[in-house]
């Protein structure tokens, strides 16, 4: 049954509506779509790249994850915000500095928006889209 509403509300949330959220309802809501992990490919500027969100272990904390450029070996740590369809992230190369922020919208199953370096010197378009739920990872 959690399934089931979490995929009900995934559907209404990559719907493209353009309320923003305002009540505590919506914002869990949005959150829901990452209660598992979901794998998005797109690109940022010109590169190909993989992102994998999920939310925080605290609920309430918002969402986490990673993102590396195909062809790169190096994942770099993402972790912020989602408020209905405006998605907030701020990233880490080296896992404790801040070296980028994401700002994007939902819509339709895409996610567009804009991402910046953190001294606002270099930004890049990036859009991704849902791949498929990612795998849970096995237990020892």
């Amino acid at each position: 049954m959690a399934r089931i509403v979490a995929a009900v509300l995934a559907a209404f949330l990559f719907a493209g509506t353009s309320a923003h959220a305002t009540t505590q309802a919506e914002a869990v809501a949005s959150k829901m779509q990452f209660v598992q992990p979901v794998s998005l490919r797109g690109t940022l500027g010109t590169e190909p790249i993989q992102v994998t969100l999920r939310t925080k272990e605290e609920f309430e904390d918002g969402i986490e994850g990673d993102y590396f450029v195909f062809g790169s070996g190096q994942r770099v740590l993402l972790a912020g915000e989602i408020d209905g369809e405006d998605l907030f992230l701020e990233e880490s190369a080296n896992g404790t500095d801040v070296s980028g922020q994401w700002e994007g919208k939902m819509a339709g199953g895409v996610i567009t928006g804009e991402w910046q370096s953190t001294d606002g010197k270099s930004s890049k378009l990036f859009e991704l889209r849902i791949v498929s739920p990612a795998a849970k990872p096995a237990k020892p």
